[in-house]
């Protein structure tokens, strides 16, 4: 008799530029991980290869093949129906709409998969294994590409009724005017995302602003990303800086609203600007906090980053799965 094979889980982090995946054991040590470059918008049979180009690559690297697989987590930006494993609509994926995510690649690797919104999958993830371990009442906030956002209460996830739960992104720092023009914009991802920042350093490139961006990036706008961002703050572009800390203490603002409906004990921090400009975003982001929330409320109140970092969306979604796939087969 064949000795049996060890079973791993995958986690797959699915950004708006990137798929991060990672391998882990049953005891959620991660084996392996692999990051590849994405595009949403290039149509349903691109987004396939890539998936599996990225599997095949994770699993080949630990001289592993899909046999290994317990089961697949995947973490997706967008409102999911986790029950069907449907993401009824995403920003990153043109394609998203009502899509049978989770079957149509079960269908294809014929391993069970747990689909769930990045932003629920990473702060599970933080709560299981980082820096929201042990609390009951938390909010999540993902500065990526856009802004994530996430609610545990009493323990545990909370989604709402549709599953669209924590989509502070998409709240106001200003009241709208009818125009949907002026709708959007007003909206706290539109003013705070990476995106949206990346509009704003565009134009202090093209007024001379910002020397050590210019001299990294020229004036390739889709370059701006959170890593540049970063590096040219450190060699002295005060300009990018003040831009980053003003946009923190908007983000801060916006969360003091959510602050005095939850009265949380943690609010979190994570993705991919975090990862870069903590240190600036961090205290700015506490400023907005402080200036806004109810004072007995932020007595009981910490404001702290992600310790899983990149690996928080992976992490979480891969414990997510592994329960399900427990209950199922009980």
């Amino acid at each position: 008799m064949g000795r049996k094979k060890k079973k791993f889980i995958l986690g797959i982090d699915l950004g708006g530029t990137k798929i991060l995946m990672g391998l882990f054991d049953r005891e959620f040590g991660l084996k392996k991980t692999v990051k590849l470059e994405m595009d949403g918008n290039r149509g349903e049979k691109f987004f396939f290869n890539r998936l599996i180009d990225g599997i095949e690559e994770v699993l080949e690297e630990t001289g592993s093949d899909l046999s290994d697989l317990a089961t697949i987590g995947i973490g997706c930006p967008g409102i999911i129906d986790i029950y069907t494993g449907t993401v009824k609509v995403s920003s990153n994926v043109s394609f998203f709409k009502n899509y049978p995510l989770a079957e149509k690649l079960k269908a294809k690797l014929r391993v069970p998969v747990f689909i769930e919104n990045d932003a629920n999958a990473a702060l599970f993830g933080e709560q299981q294994f980082g820096a929201a371990r042990g609390h009951r009442e938390v909010v999540g906030v993902f500065l990526g590409t856009g802004i994530g956002g996430a609610l545990i209460i009493n323990g545990h996830l909370y989604r709402g009724v549709s599953g669209g739960a924590g989509e502070i992104g998409q709240t106001f720092l200003s009241i709208p005017s009818l125009a949907d023009f002026e709708t959007t914009r007003l909206k706290v991802g539109a003013l705070v995302g990476r995106n949206a920042i990346a509009s704003e350093a565009g134009f202090l490139l093209l007024r001379q602003k910002c020397p050590h961006l210019l001299e990294e990036i020229g004036y390739n706008v889709k370059k701006i990303r959170s890593g540049a961002l970063s590096r040219a703050i450190r060699a002295g572009d005060t300009a990018l800086e003040n831009l980053i800390r003003s946009r923190s203490r908007w983000l801060g603002v916006a969360l003091a609203n959510v602050v005095n409906v939850l009265n949380p004990e943690l609010v979190l921090l994570g993705g991919g600007m975090m990862e870069a400009m903590g240190p600036i975003i961090l205290p700015e982001v506490r400023s907005g906090i402080e200036a806004c929330a109810l004072k007995p409320l932020l007595k009981v109140l910490k404001v702290v980053p992600s310790r899983l970092k990149d690996n928080a969306v992976i992490s979480g979604v891969s414990k997510m799965a592994y329960e399900i796939l427990k209950k199922t087969k009980r």
